[in-house]
């Protein structure tokens, strides 16, 4: 288990790595604002700064953040390079679409805890992308209309499919949260969770 400076560290640097990807974008495309690359890139780099912020002191709320953010960043990144077809020719797309959602599922898999990972998780970490839905289609967003276009009939099928998806996907994250093995926490870490849930 890496030290908290250094778990600290490594968000800060998934942080960073979101921003990057945003900056980039904002820089350098037309209108990157509707896009959810860009929001997703956004939202991850201000929720690892919290994250890092918090440290261990609030553990469960860090472990949902990571969560649904992870989910989000997967779901950008499998969806522009599979469905949509994009490619990695930028250094904003780079960051978006590759380098970011690879260190949040690496963040997940490997660093820090996720043991506080509760069954009904997965399912409230569709939060973020159904907050994208609603903007999408509320402001009458023209981008993704290949395949999710809200005047086709398929349209809530499609909804309902990358809903499953994201929801399997966060499943198979709980999985992994609770295959990893226990390791004891001394005695002034539990003191201090012990405290924190009061």
């Amino acid at each position: 288990m890496p030290s908290v400076l250094g778990l600290s560290a490594w968000r800060l640097l998934i942080a960073t790595c979101g921003f990057v990807g945003f900056g980039f974008a904002v820089a350098t495309l037309h209108d990157p604002w509707p896009a959810l690359s860009q929001q997703a890139s956004l939202l991850a780099g201000v929720a690892y700064l919290v994250v890092a912020a918090l440290g261990r002191r609030a553990e469960r709320v860090s472990t949902w953040l990571r969560g649904a953010t992870t989910v989000l960043l997967l779901l950008v990144c499998v969806t522009y390079l599979t469905v949509i077809g994009g490619d990695l020719d930028t250094t904003s797309s780079q960051f978006e679409h590759l380098v970011t959602p690879l260190l949040a599922l690496v963040d997940w898999v490997a660093a820090g805890r996720t043991r506080t990972v509760r069954w009904w998780d997965p399912v409230s970490w569709v939060v973020f992308p159904l907050a994208y839905l609603i903007y999408f289609v509320l402001a009458d967003v023209q981008l993704y209309r290949g395949f999710l276009d809200p005047a086709s009939t398929d349209f809530g099928l499609t909804v309902g499919a990358f809903l499953l998806a994201l929801v399997a996907a966060g499943y198979l994250l709980y999985g992994i949260a609770k295959a990893r093995p226990v390791r004891p926490v001394p005695r002034a870490e539990s003191l201090f969770a012990a405290e924190e849930a009061r």
